[in-house]
């Protein structure tokens, strides 16, 4: 599998943007409130070195010196032998380049907090969910 970065706008399709009204209002709004605005979005694509289609990988965003990660998906076959492990190095990398200082994330009970402590994830916040027994934590790691 080969494992790249995103680094410079364009991952986003003109198709999934939001409408412009709605973001430079708020980038206006961030200005005024914070003093300046950086959202940048941050992707890492995993592909099949055989037909170079995307099978995985990570996205998420950067913004006021944090890293978020909205999601982090690999197939069945590619998990457990260290790339999530990379993706997630990677992502955490480009956050550094970008003067972020922390990462953050959330994941249920059923997906993978135990892969991000062995990350270096912190559990920050729990919330129970529906059906019962299902957890949402809130995790975040220094960088």
């Amino acid at each position: 599998m080969s494992v790249r970065t995103w680094r410079r706008s364009g991952w986003i399709d003109s198709q999934s943007r939001a409408p412009a009204h709605r973001t430079d209002g708020l980038r206006a709004y961030y200005v005024n409130q914070a003093g300046h605005y950086d959202f940048r979005p941050l992707a890492v694509f995993v592909r099949d070195p055989q037909t170079g289609k995307v099978v995985g990988g990570l996205h998420g965003r950067s913004e006021f010196g944090l890293v978020y990660v909205a999601w982090l998906f690999l197939p069945e076959h590619l998990r457990r032998v260290r790339i999530g492990s990379r993706v997630l190095a990677m992502a955490e990398e480009e956050g550094r380049r970008r003067g972020c200082t922390r990462i953050a994330l959330t994941t249920l009970s059923i997906e993978a907090p135990g892969f991000y402590k062995k990350q270096g994830y912190d559990i920050v916040a729990t919330i129970d969910c529906e059906p019962p027994g299902l957890t949402r934590y809130y995790m975040m790691k220094n960088l």
